[in-house]
């Protein structure tokens, strides 16, 4: 998305189907993405959805945004169902947390990880040994 003027932002801002606007995308709210979606399925267009709450598609450079917006929240819709339109998912992480990759090992494995973790700490004490000296 580009760069919204500030007078567009305000116009957004004043729309009860958005929630915010960073510099990177406008966040709408979870009722406007499920409403448009169920629109969308019954064959309204995707721009006619958005003009017709308030939201004028002319601000976006980009003239398929309506449309990528709606086929974005389609996919999400139909592989993880209604619910996860209510969730923003901008900006989580999808790696494992560094926990779960302990789950996943073996003793011997744990093991290796803390004799490699005790040569480590030894190194570090003779180099602050050497720095003592000096």
């Amino acid at each position: 998305m580009q760069e919204l003027t500030e007078a567009q932002k305000k116009v957004l801002l004043k729309n009860p189907n958005v929630l915010k606007i960073t510099n990177s995308h406008v966040v709408y709210t979870p009722g406007f993405k499920i409403m448009a979606v169920e629109l969308s399925s019954k064959g309204e267009p995707p721009t006619q959805i958005f003009m017709s709450n308030g939201i004028d598609p002319s601000f976006f450079k980009d003239p398929g945004y309506c449309h990528s917006c709606l086929k974005r929240w389609r996919k999400t819709f139909k592989v993880k169902g209604k619910d996860s339109l209510r969730q923003e998912a901008r900006g989580r992480k999808l790696k494992p947390r560094s926990d779960d990759l302990l789950d996943d090992m073996d003793m011997d494995d744990l093991k290796a990880i803390i004799m490699i973790q005790q040569d480590i700490i030894q190194q570090i004490k003779k180099k602050k040994a050497l720095i003592k000296k000096n």
